[in-house]
């Protein structure tokens, strides 16, 4: 029997030590939805990992004042295996003493996380932050809520004038977007956050903010066929993560891909997050991975996103702007970095990109993701969709 088969029956000591205190459905970005089961260590490192950054990230700002924590609408209505819940809430994460800190300090209530109605739960959390004046810490993992949350909101200045941080993905392809929440709180320190999925804490920002290898799992980083360990990195090259963790999961390929940029002061591994390579689009041989597409699309301003044309096969550009031939051309080169896409562009395999510009196409994002069980704030900017519905969805919102 599967061993996760066994775990959900209630048997005990299934690849680890006792029962599951609750379960995560990941966000299928890569393929369909996968259920994680949580231990109890497993779920006291993520509290280990986090707590730490959290509390260094009060004290080094002098945080005194309210914070943010980025609460989500209900993705999916309660679940359970047994007695065993399927899905935490964000607090659950920080642990008991650390959640009740935040329950004290939130400039929102955990109660909006009830809320299954976008719309009504917009409107609420913008309420409460609107009524927000001592606001000092924002923190959300992906810079594209804030964007849409808090679109058409008068200057932040005014409204946080005491805000000192905003913590928010700075990496991979949410790069693209730190300019924009530059502009969006030109007062507040802007932190990186670590790299952190549903099945484990790969980095966490150091005392100086940089993303150093978390202390709890064991890592191994796989590269060219070799596997190999922290110690054996070299400066500047890249890596796929590969991690034991306390809940059961053994050599997982996270597929997420990582730079070696050498240890902090403590001798920790600094490791920039570049991209998604579980994330694959193979049309015609050329496998383009996400972290390969993020990189040539870094020169495309606000929202950017390729994906497959199997109908002429091809890739498509989709855009808030208007691409001219120039872009696209440079786009082609860029992908041409592949040999693979090289080879097939060269022989008439595939078609040269093309542009389609679409009216708000993070909306679309969000809705498919959503549909998927993702949290609003769980949901990544990423540069590549590999599945062949995408493009029919963005072609109904083409301007």
């Amino acid at each position: 029997m599967p061993y996760l088969t066994r775990i959900q029956a209630g048997e005990p000591d299934v690849l680890f030590t006792g029962r599951p205190v609750a379960y995560e459905r990941t966000g299928g970005s890569s393929g369909g939805s996968k259920l994680i089961p949580y231990s109890a260590q497993g779920l006291q490192d993520f509290q280990t990992c986090i707590v730490p950054w959290l509390a260094n990230t009060v004290r080094r700002h002098g945080i005194t004042g309210r914070a943010y924590f980025s609460i989500s609408p209900a993705a999916r209505k309660p679940e359970f295996i047994g007695s065993v819940p399927v899905g935490l809430s964000d607090a659950a994460y920080l642990g008991e003493r650390a959640g009740y800190v935040l329950y004290q300090q939130t400039a929102v209530p955990f109660s909006v996380s009830d809320i299954q109605d976008i719309s009504v739960w917009r409107a609420q959390t913008r309420e409460y932050l609107r009524a927000a004046h001592d606001l000092e810490l924002i923190s959300a993992w992906s810079p594209t809520f804030l964007l849409r949350l808090l679109a058409d909101f008068p200057d932040t200045r005014e409204l946080w004038p005491d805000l000192k941080v905003v913590s928010c993905w700075t990496s991979g392809p949410s790069h693209r977007y730190v300019k924009d929440i530059r502009r969006l709180f030109p007062h507040a320190v802007i932190e990186p956050k670590g790299l952190l999925s549903t099945e484990a804490v790969v980095t966490v920002p150091d005392l100086t903010g940089q993303p150093a290898l978390a202390c709890p799992g064991f890592f191994e980083f796989a590269q060219n066929g070799q596997v190999l360990l922290d110690s054996e990195l070299a400066l500047n090259a890249e890596y796929e993560v590969m991690v034991t963790t306390a809940s059961g999961l053994y050599r997982y390929m996270t597929g997420d891909r990582v730079r070696y940029d050498g240890c902090n002061s403590d001798g920790r591994p600094l490791l920039e997050f570049i991209g998604r390579d579980a994330l694959t689009s193979d049309l015609v041989g050329e496998k383009l991975t996400e972290a390969f597409v993020g990189k040539c699309l870094e020169m495309i301003p606000g929202f950017a996103m390729l994906v497959p044309d199997v109908t002429r096969p091809g890739y498509v550009l989709i855009s808030e702007h208007d691409v001219g031939p120039d872009i696209l051309s440079l786009l082609d080169n860029h992908l041409g970095i592949n040999p693979q896409y090289a080879y097939a562009r060269k022989i008439g395999q595939l078609a040269p990109p093309r542009a389609l510009k679409c009216r708000s196409p993070l909306l679309i994002v969000e809705k498919v993701m959503r549909q998927r069980g993702v949290r609003l704030g769980d949901v990544k900017p990423t540069a590549l969709r590999s599945e062949e519905f995408w493009l029919g969805l963005f072609e109904g919102c083409r301007i």
